[in-house]
């Protein structure tokens, strides 16, 4: 029998809920400040701690024995209730004001019991990324873009390479504020049992440092030169220091070079491999849902995103990343040492157009 991905599965007891509730309801989410803000958070963690035992035992996900995890959902959260929809235009605000900041709070209490939490300038201004689709970007490779089809993918994955150290996520967290009518599925595919239907050619082609991956749509605006980045040739699988290390993002031209023939073959049949064990959840309100970004690559599918009379989006996700060393971006601009800009200049073997 086909294995499929194995998302690890815990449901709070309505007390244990009331509790986090209580941890959390009254800390601000700020705009600034987030030492502060999140020196409040794990003090409230603290006080919750034994409620998430058996998720701080899995911190290490797909490195952690014996569970080896590569996606963990949390349902039965503690959530804001019925907040308003979000403004029409939120990409330029620090924090989306609402009477209450639970969903922030929940999602930085369980992240951080990972990592140190962050964020990228260019994917949100503020620690929390709000992911909420707009009539203008419907379009978009991104987030916002409801109308896209944003097929399996490492989140940042280029960046392993880019400055000579891994500033790629080791996991990112999401949780829903407001649904959409018809909301769309996050698809998570772990790719170790997806390599288990490659033929060991394949398997070869893609442990071959011969792909070139580009930076993420919204990045290639940030400076000058960065639409054109690629990475060095490098393999979309390989053997990390703890474990398997996936390097593969599937949408748009995000590969800007497969190598060879061979190579396009063997990333096309993984990326068959990968749906065939793949599962669909929704990113709801009064849920956290984990990835492993080092193993397990996620998919959004395209959907027809609702909109108020005043243009205001039914949707509204969050998404936080963690790393375990906030060192690897020592000489980004950073701002209060949590969401950081990129600094690096394109390596010249990166300098280049594909195609």
């Amino acid at each position: 029998m086909m294995q499929s991905t194995h998302v690890y599965t815990k449901t709070l007891r309505d007390r244990e809920r009331d509790l986090v509730r209580a941890a959390v309801r009254d800390i601000v989410y700020p705009e600034s400040d987030y030492e502060n803000y999140l020196a409040q958070i794990r003090l409230a963690q603290s006080a919750v701690l034994p409620i998430f035992a058996d998720i701080a035992d899995r911190a290490r996900l797909s490195r952690g024995y014996p569970y080896y995890a590569g996606a963990i959902k949390i349902e039965n959260l503690p959530t804001d209730g019925d907040p308003p929809p979000p403004p029409p235009q939120p990409g330029g605000l620090k924090r989306i004001e609402k009477a209450s900041y639970i969903s922030e709070n929940v999602l930085l209490l369980i992240a951080t019991l990972f990592g140190s939490p962050y964020s990228m300038e260019c994917e949100g201004l503020g620690l929390v990324n709000n992911l909420v689709p707009t009539q203008a970007t419907s379009k978009d490779l991104s987030g916002a873009g409801a109308a896209s089809d944003l097929r399996f993918h490492i989140e940042n994955a280029a960046l392993r390479y880019l400055t000579g150290r891994d500033c790629s996520p080791k996991a990112l967290f999401l949780t829903g504020v407001r649904q959409d009518r018809t909301p769309p599925f996050t698809r998570l595919a772990d790719a170790r049992p997806a390599l288990a239907l490659l033929t060991p050619k394949d398997r070869q082609a893609l442990s071959t440092a011969q792909y070139r991956i580009r930076l993420p749509y919204r990045w290639r605006k940030v400076r000058d030169g960065y639409d054109g980045v690629t990475t060095p040739p490098v393999p979309l699988l390989c053997a990390g220091t703890d474990g398997l290390l996936v390097n593969a993002a599937f949408y748009g031209d995000m590969i800007a070079d497969f190598g060879n023939a061979a190579g396009e073959r063997a990333a096309r049949h993984f990326e068959a491999a990968l749906d065939a064990v793949a599962v669909d959840e929704i990113v709801a309100p009064g849920e956290v849902l984990c990835i492993d970004n080092r193993v397990t690559l996620h998919a959004r599918t395209p959907f027809r995103a609702s909109f108020d009379e005043e243009g205001r989006a039914l949707r509204w996700a969050q998404r936080i990343f963690v790393t375990e060393d906030l060192n690897n971006f020592r000489g980004w601009d950073a701002a209060d040492s949590a969401v950081f800009a990129p600094r690096f200049a394109a390596p010249d073997d990166g300098r280049r157009r594909a195609g």
